[in-house]
């Protein structure tokens, strides 16, 4: 599954956080974690993930390098986790979110108009299945768990909301307004291995990822990236190539490295994993 193209994510977050990086641009990072057909549409699932957003100094909902327990279980609960998108033919045909603040609603979006409305949301919970998994994950707490339908995080007992409910209502939804019927809008989206083609096409010499053919020769120059850090060309090339593949909308870095893996028919080294895990993750500009 990809991760939704760069502008779907920066539009939703002009919608719905009102925040911009320091260029003036909305940030919101998401990734993809379902596709399935509904009658005549693709109903494809997302979802905001915490750590490479308020951790993360290039997102619009940066809070901090050093967060308290506190703070991760405001964003955790207050920011917004899961949303949807109804595509027809690859193309969007309207978007529908879950924000929780002031109260907790359903927003729709339609990308072609910029309209938006919003409609009530019964569902019950403190915090949702899929922010609760990265809350394990990441071990932001350590003693952190799950028993049953709870989340034991923050010396707090918080309520989950599972997925398959959310996925329920949102598809209710979709029927009763009926969002599925519309004109697609010109934002396309890949499916993993379009994604795939177009990555191996483009790093191809004189593509657009071909970030080697011109340092030919001169790949273990040294480069100062920022005062008192310095690399060679190759690991500049490397980094400037994993984050394209970020902007571009590759869902994981395990998908680029994947990726590189196959442009060059062998497995990646410790540099190339480097370098382009710092790019896809925008390291160094933090």
């Amino acid at each position: 599954m990809t991760k939704i193209l760069t502008i779907v994510s920066l539009f939703i977050a002009t919608q719905c956080i009102a925040q911009t990086d320091n260029n003036g641009n909305p940030v919101f990072n998401s990734v993809s974690t379902s596709e399935e057909s509904v009658k005549d549409f693709q109903f494809i699932s997302n979802y905001y993930t915490l750590k490479n957003n308020i951790e993360n100094k290039t997102s619009s909902v940066y809070i901090s390098d050093n967060l308290t327990l506190n703070e991760i279980e405001k964003a955790a609960i207050n920011l917004p986790s899961d949303f949807f998108l109804v595509t027809k033919k690859q193309a969007i045909i309207s978007m529908v979110m879950i924000q929780n603040i002031p109260t907790r609603q359903f927003l729709v979006i339609n990308p072609t108009t910029g309209a938006q409305k919003q409609f009530g949301c019964s569902l019950k919970g403190d915090i949702t299945e899929n922010r609760a998994d990265e809350i394990i994950k990441e071990k932001f707490d350590p003693v952190a768990k799950i028993k049953g339908e709870k989340l034991y995080f923050n010396d707090k007992k918080l309520t989950i909301i599972k997925n398959e409910e959310i996925k329920n209502a949102v598809l209710k939804l979709i029927e009763k307004e009926k969002l599925s019927i519309g004109d697609a809008t010109g934002i396309k989206i890949l499916s993993k291995e379009e994604m795939k083609t177009m990555i191996l096409a483009e790093s191809k010499e004189g593509g657009k990822l071909d970030f080697f053919t011109g340092i030919k020769g001169h790949e273990y120059d040294g480069v100062q990236i920022k005062p008192g850090l310095f690399t060679t060309k190759l690991g500049v090339a490397l980094y400037q190539w994993g984050r394209a593949n970020f902007e571009l909308g590759v869902n994981t870095v395990e998908d680029a490295l994947m990726y590189w893996q196959e442009f060059k028919g062998r497995e990646a080294n410790q540099r190339e994993k480097d370098y382009i895990t710092k790019g896809f993750k925008k390291e160094l500009e933090k």
